[in-house]
C-alpha cells in the first residue's frame, strides 16, 4: 500500500512541477504556457502532495510540491487593493459571457433582471439574443453592440445613461472582439471597453493573443483617463497577460478571486477568466459572481466608485 502511495504521489508531484515549470518558462507563448492559468488547482495539487509525501516518505516529491506550492501562493494571493474610501458609489455593473450556444433566453433575462445593474456588458451575443435583450429598452435604454460583425461571439453593452460609440471590433486577426463606449452619467464622463479574448486551447487561433492583448492596450490608452475594462479575457488574473495589461494601463481590480468559469464545476476547479478593472477616477469599490444565466459562465457583478 505505501508503495502504491509513493508511486502516486511521486506521479502527481511530476505533474505539478512539469506543469509549474511550463507556465514559468513559456509564460509569454498562450499554447506552451496555458498552465499558468491553472494556478489555483496545481497549489491545491501541490498542497495535497505535500500533506501525502512524508506518510510514504516520498521525500524527493515532499520539496517540489512545497517549492511549486510557494511559487504559487506568491503569483496568485496578491495584496489585495487598497480601499478607495474616498469614492462614493456610482453604478453597478454586469459582465457576463452568455454563451453563443445558450438559447434559454429566458433564463438570461431573468439573471441580468436579478443582477439589478444599470450597465450591462455582455459577450457571445448572437443577434437572436440581441433581439431577445430588448426587453431591456424600458430600463436600459441605451444600447450599442458588435453582433452584426460577428456570427455569434458579439459585444453588447446596455445602460440606463446615454453613450457614444469609441470603437468596435469582431474579432479578426487584426482586431479583438470589443466594444469601447463612453458613458454620460449626470456630470460624469466614463469610458467602458468590454472585451472577448481568444481562448489559448483553440490551438488554430492563439496567435491572435498577443496581438489583441496589445490592441487592448492602445485602445486603453486611446480612452479617457476614467476607464472601466471587463470582459471574458480567457486568463486568469496572476498570469503574465493580465499582469502586462495592468502595468501598461495603470488599470486595477479589488484582486478577489472569482471563480466563474465553468459552471458545473466546484469553485476550487473554476478558472477565474472573467474580469473588471478601473482607472483614474473610476474604482472598482466591490465584485461578486452573480446568479446562473444557463451560460457555463457565472456573471461577474461590480461596483463601481467615483473618487471625489
Amino acid at each position: 500500500m505505501i508503495v502504491l502511495l509513493q508511486i502516486a504521489v511521486d506521479g502527481l508531484a511530476g505533474f505539478v512541477l512539469a506543469a509549474t515549470l511550463s507556465a514559468i518558462l513559456f509564460a509569454r507563448r498562450p499554447l506552451a504556457g496555458v498552465a499558468q492559468h491553472w494556478g489555483l488547482q496545481l497549489w491545491w495539487l501541490a498542497l495535497l502532495g505535500l500533506i501525502a509525501a512524508p506518510v510514504c516518505g516520498a521525500w524527493t516529491a515532499a520539496f517540489a510540491c512545497a517549492g511549486c506550492a510557494f511559487y504559487w501562493s506568491l503569483r496568485i494571493f496578491r495584496r489585495p487593493a487598497p480601499r478607495a474610501t474616498d469614492a462614493a458609489p456610482l453604478l453597478r455593473l454586469a459582465v457576463a459571457n452568455v454563451a453563443h450556444f445558450n438559447r434559454d433566453f429566458d433564463r438570461v433575462l431573468a439573471g441580468l433582471s436579478a443582477c439589478a445593474a444599470d450597465v450591462i456588458a455582455l459577450v457571445e451575443v448572437t443577434a437572436e439574443c440581441r433581439d431577445r435583450l430588448r426587453q431591456f429598452d424600458p430600463t436600459h435604454p441605451y444600447a450599442v453592440d458588435s453582433c452584426d460583425l460577428s456570427e455569434k461571439y458579439g459585444v453588447l453593452v446596455r445602460a440606463r445613461w446615454p453613450m457614444t460609440v469609441v470603437s468596435r471590433g469582431g474579432g479578426g486577426d487584426t482586431a479583438p472582439r470589443h466594444v469601447s463606449v463612453r458613458l454620460q452619467i449626470d456630470s460624469h464622463a466614463l469610458d467602458l471597453m468590454a472585451v472577448h479574448l481568444t481562448n489559448p486551447i483553440r490551438r488554430a487561433h492563439t496567435h491572435r493573443i498577443p496581438r489583441e492583448l496589445a490592441e487592448v492596450i492602445a485602445e486603453a490608452h486611446r480612452a479617457g483617463p476614467d476607464l472601466v475594462l471587463c470582459g471574458d479575457c480567457n486568463a486568469a488574473g496572476w498570469s503574465t497577460w493580465l499582469q502586462r495589461l495592468e502595468a501598461a494601463t495603470g488599470l486595477a481590480n479589488t484582486r478577489r478571486l472569482l471563480p466563474s468559469w465553468p459552471v458545473k464545476l466546484p469553485p476550487p476547479l473554476r478558472l477565474p477568466i472573467d474580469h473588471v478593472w478601473a482607472r483614474g477616477r473610476a474604482v472598482v469599490l466591490a465584485t461578486r459572481l452573480g446568479p446562473e444565466t444557463g451560460s457555463d459562465h457565472f456573471p461577474l457583478l461590480a461596483e463601481i466608485g467615483w473618487r471625489r
